[in-house]
């Protein structure tokens, strides 16, 4: 079902007059009752979709694959789908283990997703044209003890990094983050190397975001386990990301960032790229979404208050060519229920918009929602 809201984003003036022009933010349910959709936007502007679909269509079934579909914005819809999972699987319903996606310029779309019978992760890519997908392949060999959570992928040029956590489980605080990189589109990569401080820890059951400033410099955002209760936002900048890695340093820490938890939070979160190529990260803390310009790391807020007093979780953004956002998150107490949908949508001068949904839409459990920028400057979000 699709659903069109419509509100002013910014005004064109021609010749002495001025227009307003209607950006529209149209939610739809993801394709094939599909689960944990995950949206990219390429360097064309054209957005693809990434989703898990159980093989039964039970409230119990588990098992299914991974499709990809691309988005045909005169059509307002998605195209056929191609499987992406040489094999079925079961999905991850005791953390945080969502499959990634990223696109590289030749055109190919690189997967990557936790694979729990063989508590493994595994790596896919497309062709260039996108209508098949490569036998899959274990990516992790060495740093492979303890992975449970989602790792991510990250996609520049025709360079590629895969980043995931590992370590005991039962001493979050000594987990670490690592990474393998290519630099010929995901046909080589290399060998698998530690990138963060291992005195941070890694939270074993929250999923992560990365993304490349430039080929030289990758960000990735985390959630830390500092003595097993430092559930904090991480922001570690690796240089060298394209050759070999030369540092890595960490953010200001501000207090939004801080979460103080004896337990892991099952949380997500979300990086995207404006047309100014500022990069804006939204994630949880201490049961509100968060907001934050990663360019001007002091300009950081919660988004909004909730619609009732319960947890807000699993957050996406998407930004505009005329700088307007859109964040959209679930509200359950539990993080297996996917919870009611809200979203935020905020004007290019940070002023919040009158939008509001018309509607209660449910998020189906073990899912999250998905956002993402249309070329024409219109907004689509995923449940």
């Amino acid at each position: 079902m699709l659903a069109k809201f419509q509100r002013f984003s910014f005004v064109l003036v021609l010749l002495g007059w001025v227009f307003p022009i209607q950006a529209e933010v149209l939610i739809q349910a993801t394709p094939d009752n599909g689960l944990q959709p995950r949206l990219s936007v390429d360097s064309n502007g054209d957005v693809h979709l990434l989703y898990f679909k159980k093989r039964l269509n039970t409230p119990a079934a588990r098992e299914g694959n991974l499709y990809y579909r691309q988005y045909n914005i005169e059509a307002g819809q998605f195209g056929l789908p191609v499987k992406v999972s040489s094999s079925a699987f079961a999905m991850q319903t005791f953390s945080i283990a969502r499959a990634s996606m990223a696109i590289t310029d030749d055109g190919r779309v690189h997967v990557m997703w936790y694979y729990p019978r063989s508590a493994e992760f595994i790596y896919s890519r497309s062709n260039p044209e996108r209508t098949a997908f490569e036998q899959q392949r274990s990516i992790v060999q060495n740093f492979r003890e303890g992975i449970d959570a989602g790792g991510d992928v990250a996609a520049i040029g025709e360079n590629v990094a895969l980043i995931w956590g590992a370590g005991d489980l039962s001493a979050e605080d000594e987990r670490t983050m690592f990474a393998r990189f290519s630099h010929d589109s995901g046909a080589n990569f290399s060998e698998e190397v530690m990138i963060s401080n291992p005195d941070l820890g890694a939270c074993a059951c929250c999923s992560m975001a990365a993304d490349y400033l430039d080929e030289n410099e990758l960000l990735v955002a985390y959630r830390s386990a500092i003595d097993g209760i430092g559930r904090h936002m991480q922001l570690l900048t690796i240089s060298g990301a394209g050759e070999e890695i030369s540092n890595a340093f960490y953010g200001t820490m501000s207090d939004l960032q801080q979460w103080e938890a004896s337990y892991c939070p099952l949380s997500t979160n979300d990086i995207v790229r404006d047309a100014t190529g500022q990069r804006w990260l939204v994630f949880e803390t201490e049961s509100r979404i968060v907001q934050m310009n990663l360019s001007y790391q002091g300009d950081i807020a919660k988004v909004a208050e909730a619609f009732t007093e319960t947890r807000q979780k699993n957050p996406a953004i998407a930004v505009n060519k005329s700088g307007d956002r859109v964040i959209v998150w679930g509200e359950a107490i539990s993080h297996a229920r996917g919870g009611r949908m809200n979203i935020r949508v905020v004007d290019a001068s940070g002023s919040d918009t009158d939008f509001q949904l018309d509607r209660e839409i449910q998020i189906q459990d073990y899912s999250f929602p998905a956002a993402a920028t249309l070329a024409n400057g219109d907004f689509l979000v995923l449940h």
